[in-house]
């Protein structure tokens, strides 16, 4: 017979030895890794704060321009704010028709220099057409601010020319006034068609200062500026119901003509 092999088995104490010295070890693995997780950096997601998006703006395109803003009071946008008389010298002059004929109109000034006298005036509507050589424009209800101090203007109206002394030397001038005395009903035409000759009020200041015009309504039907070479009298751009200029005008010949439908009185 083949020699036998006598495999004797481990004491029930040295068993438990072992597992006493396992279990021990397991516990200070796992007190370790809870103080080495204590020092790690936490992840997370950080959220950052923007400004409400900008909305996508209306299309531009139109057989006659590009469109401008709608109130003769709003913010003035992108394009508005790099004419003159905001960011540069010169005069912007926004106007809306009201239902007996005569205009609203903002006049804002910016100059290079500040000025000690203001000289105020109607537009000479002569520049405009023959047909209103007879007119006689009249600013009436006139609010004057020079960098935002009151002027007085005797009456509140203007039918000649003024010269009014500043309190103190001032480079932006703003204007609120009611101008009248400058339509015409057109005839033969349909019933309400009317034209009437605008021109900033404020003289005085350098014949070549750039003038920008904005009309604004949504009975306004054209632009005419009858100082420029025929084949450029029709200078309009936008769409109703806000319309501007092509281009700009030198203050010596700033006066349009705006054809438009008499606003229904209310």
């Amino acid at each position: 017979m083949g020699r036998l092999t006598v495999v004797s088995r481990p004491s029930a104490s040295l068993r438990r030895t072992v597992g006493l010295a396992l279990v021990a070890g397991l516990l200070i693995s796992a007190v370790a890794f809870y103080n080495a997780a204590l020092t790690l950096p936490r992840s997370g997601v950080t959220a950052t704060t923007t400004g409400p998006l900008s909305p996508k703006q209306p299309p531009t395109a139109s057989a006659i321009g590009s469109p401008s803003s709608a109130s003769p009071t709003a913010p003035l946008n992108e394009h508005q704010s790099k004419r003159p008389g905001t960011a540069r010298a010169g005069i912007l002059l926004t106007a809306s028709p009201l239902s007996d004929g005569s205009f609203d109109v903002a006049e804002v000034v910016l100059l290079a220099n500040p000025i000690s006298s203001l000289r105020l005036s109607p537009p000479d509507l002569r520049l405009a057409d023959s047909r209103f050589a007879q007119a006689r424009p009249v600013a009436s209800q006139v609010q004057v601010s020079a960098d935002d101090q009151p002027v007085m203007v005797p009456g509140g109206r203007l039918s000649e020319r003024v010269n009014i002394a500043l309190s103190t030397p001032a480079k932006r001038i703003e204007l609120r006034y009611k101008l009248s005395g400058i339509t015409l009903r057109s005839v033969p035409s349909q019933a309400g068609r009317a034209l009437s000759g605008i021109g900033p009020i404020v003289g005085g200041v350098p014949n070549s200062l750039p003038v920008a015009i904005v009309i604004r309504g949504r009975t306004v039907l054209n632009i005419e500026c009858p100082t420029l070479q025929a084949s450029e009298r029709v200078c309009v751009a936008g769409r109703p119901p806000q319309l501007h200029l092509k281009r700009e005008l030198p203050w010596r010949s700033a006066v349009i003509v705006v054809q438009f439908d008499l606003p229904r009185p209310q």
